[in-house]
């Protein structure tokens, strides 16, 4: 299990919450820059290109080969 750690932009009220996230999308940019920090990279085969779905997930393009 990983730990958590709170961050110096971590929110503290739902104020803050709110004028940081006017709309979805500044809450996934926010997310993916936690997520990757240094920009998208597939754990299978570190690819850096992806395609995001309909329901906001990043994904590889080489998705459907096997890498072994």
């Amino acid at each position: 299990m990983k730990k958590f750690t709170i961050t110096d932009d971590f929110l503290k009220s739902e104020i803050e919450f709110d004028m940081r996230f006017l709309n979805p999308c500044a809450c996934y940019d926010y997310l993916f820059s936690l997520k990757w920090p240094d920009g998208f990279v597939c754990k299978k085969c570190k690819n850096q290109s992806y395609w995001i779905s309909k329901k906001q997930l990043y994904i590889c393009p080489n998705a459907s080969i096997s890498i072994h």
